[in-house]
């Protein structure tokens, strides 16, 4: 069978380098990018699992399994790694390690790993002995995540979990966590994470906490200072 090349009179871009009668013909391969996988089943299932989701749950009131949980980490591990393989240049170390509590004093064995690695090191994990539920933060937490606008934006500036350049696409999604100027990520990448762990990859800052803190405080009843007075008076 004729290759695509072939039937079509044009040339492979990935071919190498050819000469003939000194005259010397270069192609250079495009960087291959990690490819994101599809997310439909992860957030599917973190749809019957959330909280946030109950109304949507076709079983609204019931209360997630374990299986159910561990199936979200897992899908969401599975989907990383397919990102992770579909790279055919080695990725270097991060340093990241720490953030995720598998550096030095994690005692988990990965040092040397880039971030993507160690997120999906630490979502297997998770999958074995998982959770009550899931305590990831809210959609409307990414939804206003600050957006990075383009021209502020660097050649060497890489999200740290696809380990992509941001420029290299042509309308970035740029979003930065709240817990530090420079931890910068493609929305695509860390959405499902910050939906499911509500943590930053990088140094564990639980935003996940903040919200359920922030919406405690709101539910507490508020006491005015003028009826505290009327009832100390009769």
């Amino acid at each position: 069978m004729s290759t695509y090349e072939v039937e079509h009179n044009t040339t492979d871009p990935s071919a190498p380098t050819t000469s003939n009668n000194n005259t010397t013909t270069t192609t250079t391969a495009a960087p291959h990018r990690r490819r994101r996988p599809d997310l439909s089943t992860f957030f599917s299932t973190l749809s019957e699992i959330s909280p946030e989701d109950a109304h949507a749950r076709t079983r609204p009131h019931a209360v997630p399994v374990p299986r159910d949980v561990s199936a979200a980490f897992y899908s969401l591990a599975e989907a990383l790694d397919v990102m992770r393989r579909g790279s055919s240049d080695p990725i270097p170390p991060t340093g990241y390690g720490e953030g995720l509590g598998l550096g030095s004093g994690g005692g988990s064995g990965n040092e040397g790993e880039d971030l993507l690695a160690q997120m999906i090191s630490s979502l297997l994990r998770t999958a074995e002995m998982p959770p009550r539920e899931v305590e990831g933060v809210s959609e409307e937490f990414c939804d206003v995540l600050d957006r990075v606008p383009r021209s502020t934006l660097k050649p060497d500036q890489i999200c740290p979990i696809c380990n992509n350049p941001f420029l290299e696409d042509q309308y970035p999604l740029v979003v930065q966590l709240p817990c530090h100027p420079t931890h910068l990520f493609d929305l695509e990448c860390v959405r499902p994470w910050l939906r499911l762990r509500g943590t930053c990859p990088l140094d564990r800052t639980d935003f996940a906490k903040q919200e359920r803190e922030k919406a405690e405080a709101r539910r507490k009843p508020v006491v005015d200072d003028d009826e505290e007075w009327d009832g100390m008076y009769g």
